[in-house]
């Protein structure tokens, strides 16, 4: 009963919701929140609630074609939008340093670092794996 675009749609939605402060600035913005509009008519063509369908009727082949169009040109409107975010996370993730201990490494067999002259691997680092 599900007819084409509708499945995509339904999944493009659903990773919308999983991640909706992600989506927030794009869904409040009044020029780029378009790109959306095919995307949620195929999602919610036959979605139970009728308040949730764009249309009170069923969509002609003739309307599906141009929402798929339509859904293609959102698609790539929409990577355009977040192309700056993805720029910012990737500037943010260069940043980060790699972790580098600021202390010795205590060997295993070595006296532990607490003073009870105990090897370490009988003491604090019981348990552990080195």
């Amino acid at each position: 009963g599900i007819t084409n675009g509708n499945d995509w749609a339904q999944g493009y939605v659903r990773g919308v919701q999983l991640h909706q402060e992600d989506w927030s600035g794009l869904l409040q913005d009044k020029e780029n929140a378009n790109a959306l509009i095919p995307i949620v008519a195929l999602a919610h063509e036959h979605d139970p609630d009728p308040k949730k369908r764009t249309y009170d009727e069923p969509i002609s082949q003739e309307l599906r074609k141009q929402l798929i169009a339509g859904l293609s040109t959102g698609a790539k409107d929409i990577y355009k939008y977040f192309e700056p975010h993805r720029h910012q996370s990737a500037l943010a993730a260069k940043a980060k340093q790699t972790f580098k201990r600021e202390t010795v490494k205590v060997g295993r067999n070595e006296p532990c670092p607490c003073g009870s002259g105990r090897k370490s691997k009988r003491c604090c680092g019981e348990g552990t794996k080195t």
